[in-house]
């Protein structure tokens, strides 16, 4: 009777290591799932609401600072920093967390663009802009003023309406935010960055969670040196 109980304990024994370690590993997809949507939401809120809404002048920068360049690099380096009992070098490569990165970075600046016109379709008004200066680069940039000499803010990009073919001098009709938060443009019919920022944002959550969950921790039950939990053990049935 006594081999029959011993066997019964040992079977309990085991189901309830398994129930006790599936219940941490659930608790932490879910914390990380919560961290990388609170990830996403502020990303997008923020790189939003600068131009949009729009915030102070004085914040507008930091907020799409924030958005674009702060934000994403951390759902990289939380989970990698986070404390943990495996040795780095034990760690498994954290290459699967590139994908939250790169998809944060797509929202902050999809979410800068769709705020940039809703901005300019709530704010906007149509006016006709000299090209005072244009500034050739990667990306060429028009300096605009209005007719009356008052400098339209912020410059007029190439996308916008600053293509190659515009110069000096030119007249064009632009439609500009008085607030300066969002860009002046030559064309009024702007693209919808919905399906964009749905499908960015769902594949920031899921391969965050994907690849934060997979970063390695020390079971519990296991001895963190297990050259000395075997010594232990010889020790302990030892008389």
């Amino acid at each position: 009777m006594g081999a029959k109980t011993d066997g019964t304990n040992g079977t309990n024994g085991a189901t309830g290591d398994a129930g006790e370690g599936s219940s941490p590993r659930l608790t932490r997809a879910v914390w990380w799932f919560v961290f990388h949507t609170a990830c996403a939401t502020a990303a997008v809120a923020l790189a939003y609401l600068a131009p949009a809404a729009p915030l102070n002048r004085w914040l507008r920068g930091p907020a799409t600072l924030t958005a674009c360049l702060l934000i994403p690099p951390a759902a990289l380096l939380v989970p990698v920093l986070e404390p943990r009992s495996v040795p780095w070098n034990r760690s498994k490569a954290a290459w699967q967390l590139a994908f939250p990165v790169l998809t944060g970075a797509v929202l902050g600046v999809t979410a800068g663009q769709a705020g940039h016109d809703d901005g300019l379709r709530e704010r906007g008004r149509w006016t006709q802009a000299v090209v005072v200066e244009k500034r050739n680069g990667k990306t060429d940039r028009c300096v605009l003023r209005d007719l009356s000499g008052q400098e339209i803010s912020p410059d007029l990009t190439q996308g916008s309406g600053c293509e190659r073919h515009v110069a000096e001098g030119d007249v064009l009709r632009v439609r500009h935010d008085p607030e300066g938060a969002a860009e002046p443009a030559t064309d009024g019919d702007t693209p919808s960055y919905d399906g964009v920022l749905v499908g960015a944002a769902l594949v920031h959550v899921l391969t965050g969670t994907w690849g934060s969950a997979r970063m390695p921790r020390l079971n519990p039950a296991e001895p963190a040196n297990p050259g000395a939990g075997g010594r232990s053990a010889r020790a302990g049935g030892r008389p």
